[in-house]
C-alpha cells in the first residue's frame, strides 16, 4: 500500500515539474512613438564646439569624449537666466556637426536664436526634417533598453539623457517605414518583449506627466521658469564646471545659495481640468500652476515646501488634486538649507 502511494506521489512531482518546465515569463510590452511635436536641427562647423559651450547649460565636450555619452540634455537660457528653449544635443560621425531636439512649434525661433549668436562664426545651422525624424521606445515599468544600432538603416540610438524611465530615443531617416523601422529596430531585439503603438494609456507624453519632466514651451515657456526650477540639476542637464554662456552667472548664484523655492513636479488630478489652471490650498494660497495635464496626471511647477512639507489638500479649478515628489529626486530634496531659506 506504502510503496502505491509513493509511486503515486512521485508521477504528480513529475508532472508539477513539467508543468512548471512550461512555464515562462511574458514577454514586456514596449511602447513605439514618433515624436511629431520635436524636430531635429543640424549644428555643423569648424567651431561648433565653442559656439554650443557659450550658449547651453551643460558641457558639450562630453560629447567628444571617446567614452562619452551619445547625447546630453541641456537648456538654452535668456540673459536673465530663464529658460528659452529645452534640447538634446547627440553626437554624431563627425566631430564638426551636432543634433540639437527641439519642439517643432518653436523650431523657426529656435534656428534664429543661434544664427543670432553666430556672428562671424562659420556655422551652418538647418532643420533636417526632411531628413531624420525622433522616435521614442520605452516601457512604462522599466528604464531605458540597450538597443543595437542598425548601420544599414542609418538609425542612431541613445538612451534618454535625463532619466532611464523616460526610454531610448530613435532618430530615423524620415523615409523609413515604420514597418521597416520595427524590422530593423527589432530584429536583434525581439527576445527583449513586443512592440507595441502608443495608446490613451501608454504614450510618451503620459509618461512625462508621471514623471515630472516638462519637455517643450508649452511646458516650459520661453522667459517663465529658471533652469533649477525646472530641475535641470537633477536631470543631468546642467554643469557647474563649465565656462561661461548666457544665464550662467544667475544659474550658479542660485545653485550656490540654495534658493529654489519651487519645482515641476507630478500632478494627480481628480477631475478634467478647465480654463483655471492655478494650483490653490484650500484656504485659496496659489501655490503654483499646471502646464501640461492629460487622463488626469500633468506637470506643474509647485512651491516645494508648502506642497510637500504643508498643505495636505489641493485644489485646482475647484477640484482636489495631489502632487507628488519625485521618486527620482535626492533624498535630501527639500533640505533643511533651503527650508530655512523659505521660510
Amino acid at each position: 500500500m506504502n510503496i502505491c502511494k509513493n509511486f503515486k506521489f512521485l508521477r504528480l512531482t513529475r508532472c508539477c515539474m513539467r508543468n512548471f518546465a512550461d512555464i515562462r515569463p511574458a514577454k514586456t510590452t514596449y511602447t513605439l512613438e514618433k515624436l511629431a511635436h520635436r524636430e531635429l536641427i543640424r549644428v555643423h562647423g569648424a567651431e561648433v564646439l565653442p559656439f554650443l559651450q557659450g550658449l547651453v547649460t551643460n558641457d558639450v565636450s562630453h560629447l567628444q569624449r571617446s567614452d562619452g555619452p551619445s547625447s546630453i540634455y541641456a537648456l538654452f537660457l535668456n540673459k536673465g537666466g530663464r529658460v528659452l528653449y529645452d534640447t538634446i544635443v547627440y553626437r554624431t560621425e563627425s566631430p564638426d556637426t551636432y543634433l540639437l531636439e527641439c519642439d517643432r512649434q518653436v523650431s523657426e525661433e529656435f534656428r534664429r536664436h543661434l544664427r543670432t549668436f553666430r556672428v562671424r562664426k562659420k556655422i551652418d545651422i538647418d532643420s533636417i526634417d526632411d531628413e531624420y525624424a525622433p522616435w521614442v521606445l520605452f516601457n512604462n515599468h522599466k528604464g531605458g533598453e540597450k538597443l543595437q544600432h542598425n548601420k544599414e538603416l542609418e538609425m542612431f540610438i541613445s538612451s534618454d539623457p535625463r532619466l532611464p524611465a523616460l526610454g531610448t530615443r530613435i532618430l530615423a531617416p524620415t523615409a523609413l517605414g515604420l514597418r521597416q523601422l520595427v524590422s530593423g529596430l527589432w530584429r536583434k531585439n525581439e527576445d527583449e518583449g513586443h512592440l507595441a503603438p502608443p495608446s490613451s494609456e501608454s504614450n510618451y507624453q503620459l509618461l512625462r506627466y508621471k514623471q515630472g519632466v516638462g519637455e517643450g514651451s508649452e511646458e516650459l515657456p520661453p522667459g517663465k521658469c529658471f533652469p533649477l526650477e525646472a530641475n535641470a540639476d537633477f536631470l543631468n542637464g546642467v554643469s557647474f564646471n563649465k565656462g561661461c554662456y548666457v544665464g550662467q552667472e544667475l544659474t550658479a548664484r542660485i545653485h550656490h545659495s540654495g534658493v529654489i523655492r519651487k519645482r515641476y513636479m507630478p500632478i494627480r488630478l481628480t477631475a478634467p481640468l478647465g480654463a483655471n489652471q492655478t494650483v490653490q490650498s484650500v484656504a485659496g494660497a496659489n501655490l503654483g500652476r499646471v502646464f501640461g495635464h492629460a487622463h488626469n496626471h500633468g506637470v506643474a511647477l509647485l512651491r516645494i515646501e508648502q506642497v510637500l512639507n504643508g498643505y495636505q489638500e489641493l485644489v485646482v479649478d475647484g477640484e482636489r488634486c495631489f502632487a507628488e515628489r519625485p521618486n527620482w529626486w535626492p533624498s535630501d530634496v527639500p533640505s533643511k538649507r533651503r527650508q530655512a531659506f523659505t521660510d
